[in-house]
């Protein structure tokens, strides 16, 4: 079954609930983001996270070394059918204080429909 119009909007709307969550400091909203066997890849910097409460320990440092980081998701495309998805996006991160570029790259995440909704169960974050 392809992904209907209304898969589509919930990923697009979970990518900004996990942006503003990070970015305001609502952090156990994360819990209703990411699934509990979730996985996190970054090249740079270097991360590897496995397991939703590992995840949590690693924003609560990442919002107390960064408090006035911006996410912006865009160019966001999604592919995939029953209840799995792909989704691409690009990220740039904004130090909203300094007025300057922390970072940008590429999202690249692995979607899964749960009993509570769509969730982000893998994201490997490429920079450049």
């Amino acid at each position: 079954m392809a992904l209907t119009i209304e898969d589509r909007f919930e990923i697009h709307e979970l990518l900004a609930r996990y942006a503003h969550a990070l970015d305001y400091h609502n952090l156990p909203a994360m819990r209703d983001i990411w699934t509990d066997d979730c996985r996190f890849q970054a090249d740079e910097p270097e991360v590897n996270i496995s397991g939703l409460d590992n995840l949590m320990a690693f924003f609560e440092q990442t919002v107390a070394a960064v408090p006035n980081a911006r996410h912006i998701i865009s160019n966001i495309y999604v592919v995939g059918s029953g209840s799995e998805a792909l989704c691409h996006a690009y990220l740039q991160v904004m130090d909203v204080e300094q007025g300057t570029q922390l970072g940008a790259g590429r999202y690249r995440d692995e979607m899964a429909r749960t009993a509570s909704g769509w969730r982000i169960r893998t994201r490997v974050f490429t920079a450049g």
